[in-house]
Formats: structure tokens, sequence, C-alpha cells
């Protein structure tokens, strides 16, 4: 990331487009653990992609199911 690409912010952590993130508190486990790749980050708002689905994200959605990066433990 060289500072200049769209990201949100949350929770003192940073994701831009082509991070990969989990939602640790998403209603299904299935949700829970499966990676999806962002594709657009803005203030408000990601846009991530898993098995084929595209979701819209904003940060009341992720302040509800969490996020964290798919590497973290």
């Amino acid at each position: 990331m060289t500072g200049t690409e769209p990201v949100f912010e949350i929770g003192g952590r940073r994701y831009a487009a082509g991070d990969r993130v989990r939602f640790p508190n998403a209603g299904m486990r299935d949700n829970q653990t499966r990676v999806y790749d962002i594709t657009a980050a803005g203030a408000d708002r990601i846009t991530a992609e898993a098995d084929g689905c595209t979701y819209q994200l904003s940060r009341g959605d992720i302040g509800v199911i969490g996020i964290k990066h798919a590497d973290e433990k």
C-alpha cells in the first residue's frame, strides 16, 4: 500500500483493495471462516467478494460482523 489508494479504517486497522479478510462475528460459521477479497475500499464502506458473490458492506455492517485480515489469528 502506498498510502494514496482509498482505504477503510476501523479499530486502528486499515483495509484496502487487494486485502484478504474474514468477518469473525458473521451470523453463520461458514461466513466467519470464509476468506473474502476486498475489491474496493472507501472511508465508509468496502466491497468484498467470495465464492462468486459480491458484498457491499457499510461501516455499520462491519461494526456488527467484525473484520480482520485473513492471516490474523
